[in-house]
């Protein structure tokens, strides 16, 4: 009867390892590359939001609209050139076999002072966003069409109230997303990146 029990935890962990390692591996590759500024990135589980933070986000070319998925209200917001104070981002899918994991990704330092982050073309679909914001040449209730700064993925969106803003500063930025890309550099320093059992937020 030990025995049974043994080699079923055995072959528990065998399949596991089966799963995660490809999956680890995939994501050490991909960790050095976006720290030496080699690779866009996009982060997004179908159907699974995610938490995304940053102590301060601001840049040039804001744009941002209003658009339906999936029978709720969902907000795609962009910046052309955006610099962040620190960044966690975290989603816990299911996997199979595996159970719920937690992939998150941290980088920047503590100090509230320096913006160290860097992306190009910043793009959030947001179901939430919360935070501090202070803009200039501010423009609300303007359809995607009519757009003229921003990221051009915003702008050829189709909702058809929208905003824009030549600059803009969040501070305190917390957003419920369902996927967060950057379509330009994307520039990390004090990268981590990993998974873990369970689930956990930022």
């Amino acid at each position: 009867m030990e025995k049974s029990k043994e080699q079923r935890g055995r072959t528990r962990w065998g399949r596991a390892a089966v799963v995660a390692v490809p999956a680890l591996g995939a994501i050490g590759a991909m960790t050095a590359a976006m720290a030496q500024g080699l690779l866009a990135a996009t982060f997004a589980v179908s159907g699974v939001p995610m938490t995304v933070k940053s102590g301060q986000m601001q840049g040039t070319g804001f744009a941002g609209t209003v658009y339906e998925a999936a029978g709720q209200g969902v907000t795609y917001v962009g910046l052309t050139q955006a610099n962040l104070d620190g960044l966690c981002a975290a989603v816990s899918p299911t996997v199979p076999i595996v159970g719920v994991v937690t992939l998150k990704i941290t980088a920047g330092d503590a100090d509230p002072a320096t913006t160290e982050l860097s992306a190009g073309n910043l793009l959030l679909d947001a179901k939430n966003l919360t935070g501090n914001g202070e803009f200039t040449g501010l423009k609300l209730g303007i359809s995607s069409a009519a757009m003229d700064v921003g990221p051009t993925e915003v702008r050829k969106g189709a909702g058809d109230f929208g905003l824009q803003a030549g600059t803009a500063k969040v501070t305190g930025l917390n957003a419920s997303a369902l996927s967060a890309q950057v379509a330009g550099t994307f520039k990390l320093d004090n990268l981590s990146l990993g998974v873990t059992a369970g689930q956990s937020s930022c």
